[in-house]
């Protein structure tokens, strides 16, 4: 398969990065010029034009970028309310395939790393079942005759994600100024902490299996068995599990109950691994998963997993209760044991708190099929809001650990919409919050 080579060198991305931005403002200043002789329909059609092209700029190069800005450009693309429809469009198939590095390169890096562990390989299909952000995934036989999936890691792509980061860092620090006081070190050390784990499979592999052990009793979630003698720091050999992709589940061809059941599976993963086994699977990618028509969930990326604090759990498990319960005074006093409030140490407004719950609490009624993705107007409910309380929000604290829990529940809300997903959330999340209780 014709591949691309990957970008290793730093100055080389944080230059292509650069470039992508000046291509993109250029191109719709000079969008924005040609509208003032424009009619109304023309430029609307201009516009959708130029969101097009901008928007297969950035796929194009985040994909050839890997790493960090391709994981930013997957993260954005959960939230498909955010952005236009064009863009989303483009976006979404980073999620899914992301342009990939050429075979040969892969092949020699992983006979070097397997050693005398490649004799037990007899074959691997040169074209990927998938491509990602810091490595991508061939169909392989072992000499038993056994198919697996073998997870590769893009050579020096750990050099490459530790020259981003230390680049970003900078871009982060400055954007973190304009919106809060607080001190970025602590957020920022959980960020690098969560992608550099990443990189190293053998770790992923061992999250693997404690993932497969906690949800053995559970016929929901499957979670491929781990094939040791071919895994290492950078090659993870797997159960060859397959079902329908990411980018196929919100067709016409499958009914909504089905839809349904995958949207419960997945919101099952995620409040079991909250709330009772406090060890979260952190990357709510929707190319993480895959579906079967029985509706189980096939879970493969275990490289970013988050280990909850008690306290914190039960933090969540308390402000749930009083957000349920309209006891919206109480939302700050919870969130201050939790670790958030103002820099010095005060509540953070109640009407503030009351604010935010009840833009969610229709998710929540009583007796309630809460359909997502039904409400095109709560982004800009939240935008509106985050206006409004742009003041408080900027002297607001919060511990490092929440940061990939939120991430979690915010990537999981974009995929939930993107099936149109109906339940009652409320009993089901209640069902959780009092399993931990009588634990």
């Amino acid at each position: 398969m014709a591949g691309k080579e990957l970008i290793h060198s730093a100055a080389s991305r944080m230059f292509r990065l650069g470039g992508l931005a000046g291509r993109v403002g250029i191109s719709m200043a000079g969008n924005t010029m040609a509208n003032l002789f424009r009619d109304t329909e023309s430029r609307d059609e201009h516009r959708a034009i130029i969101l097009m092209k901008n928007a297969v700029r950035v796929k194009e190069l985040l994909g050839q970028l890997k790493g960090v800005p391709m994981k930013i450009g997957q993260m954005i693309s959960l939230h498909e309310q955010l952005l236009p429809e064009e863009v989303v469009r483009v976006l979404k198939t980073l999620q899914q395939n992301a342009p990939a590095v050429p075979f040969e390169e892969l092949h020699k890096m992983v006979k070097q790393e397997l050693g005398q562990g490649y004799a037990y390989i007899k074959h691997i299909d040169e074209t990927p079942l998938a491509a990602a952000s810091i490595g991508q995934v061939h169909r392989a036989v072992l000499v038993n005759g056994v198919e697996i999936a073998l997870k590769i890691q893009y050579p020096g792509i750990d050099d490459v994600i530790r020259a981003d980061l230390k680049n970003l860092k900078g871009l982060l620090k400055l954007l973190f100024s304009m919106f809060s006081r607080m001190d970025m070190e602590p957020v920022w050390q959980e960020l690098k902490d969560r992608l550099m784990e990443e990189l190293d499979y053998e770790k992923e592999a061992v999250s693997m299996k404690r993932m497969a052990d906690l949800f053995a009793d559970d016929k929901r979630i499957i979670v491929p068995k781990v094939i040791e003698e071919v895994t290492t720091r950078h090659i993870l050999g797997m159960e060859l599990v397959l079902g329908i992709s990411p980018d196929k589940v919100s067709e016409n061809r499958y009914p909504q109950s089905l839809k349904n059941t995958w949207a419960e599976s997945m919101v099952n993963l995620i409040l079991k691994g909250l709330f009772q086994f406090r060890f979260l699977h952190a990357d709510p990618n929707i190319a993480n998963f895959a579906f079967l028509e029985d509706g189980r969930l096939i879970v493969y990326d275990f490289g970013c997993m988050k280990k909850v604090p008690e306290k914190l759990c039960h933090g969540y498990i308390h402000l749930i209760s009083v957000f349920l319960n309209h006891e919206y005074p109480e939302i700050p006093i919870v969130l201050k044991s939790m670790g958030v409030h103002k820099a010095n140490g005060d509540l953070i407004p109640w009407q503030m708190a009351a604010d935010f719950a009840d833009v969610f609490q229709d998710f929540f009624e009583p007796d309630t099929q809460y359909t997502f993705g039904d409400d095109k107007k709560i982004y800009a409910r939240l935008y509106e809001l985050g206006n409004k309380h742009i003041s408080e929000s900027m002297s607001m604290v919060f511990p490092k650990d929440i940061i990939f829990i939120d991430r979690t529940f915010g990537g999981h809300f974009g995929n939930l919409c993107r099936l149109n997903a109906q339940a009652d959330w409320r009993s089901l999340l209640l069902a959780h919050i009092s399993h931990d209780e009588t634990e």
